[in-house]
């Protein structure tokens, strides 16, 4: 699941991202500072969530937050899993 973990803050690698805001409005193409300064402002973080994009798509929002939306998305997913037998 490490591979899984994505890149918040100061992890980002790329220059240039585009960047959601807290309330989902788009903030548009911005520098990594900008968007960290942007982030830092509004008390949250900034997480890359399409880190293929081009370019890559950030959004700025409660880290802790995010990830328990994320597993308790798979918790959901895996219990309607069936295991069926052949």
């Amino acid at each position: 699941m490490a591979t899984d973990r994505l890149r918040i803050n100061n992890e980002i690698r790329a220059q240039e991202l585009r960047v959601i805001g807290v309330a989902g409005e788009n903030l548009g193409v911005l520098s990594l500072e900008d968007a960290l300064a942007a982030a830092k402002a509004a008390g949250f973080d900034l997480i890359e969530i399409s880190p293929s994009a081009i370019p890559p798509v950030a959004k700025i929002m409660d880290y802790g937050k995010f990830e328990y939306e994320r597993s308790k998305k798979e918790k959901v997913a895996k219990s309607k899993v069936k295991i069926s037998e052949t």
